[in-house]
């Protein structure tokens, strides 16, 4: 059984990829000795508010998560009922 496991995890590693390494998108800040993601903290050290050298600068809408987009959609849908309703009522 455990040369058959072995053969399976050797021949499926073939098509798993990789993970990225962490510290892909993160920055170091020397003076607290702690990683940190600037896409967070605008680009700035959360402990003592100090921008590294050579840290990315911040994309705009990097932080903002994906459930943002969702509650906008949903505000948009509502005004639009709510829209389709008036017409309705005032229509008939």
């Amino acid at each position: 059984m455990n040369r058959f496991r072995s053969a399976v995890s050797r021949f499926s590693g073939r098509f798993r990829t990789p993970p990225p390494e962490r510290r892909d998108g993160y920055a170091f800040c020397r003076g607290d000795a702690f990683w940190f993601r600037p896409a967070y903290t605008e680009g700035k050290c959360p402990l003592c508010g100090i921008a590294p050298a050579g840290a990315p600068p911040a994309a705009f809408l990097e932080g903002v998560g994906r459930s943002w987009y969702g509650f906008a959609a949903l505000g948009v849908e509502s005004l639009a009922m709510l829209g389709l309703v008036l017409f309705m009522y005032f229509r008939g």
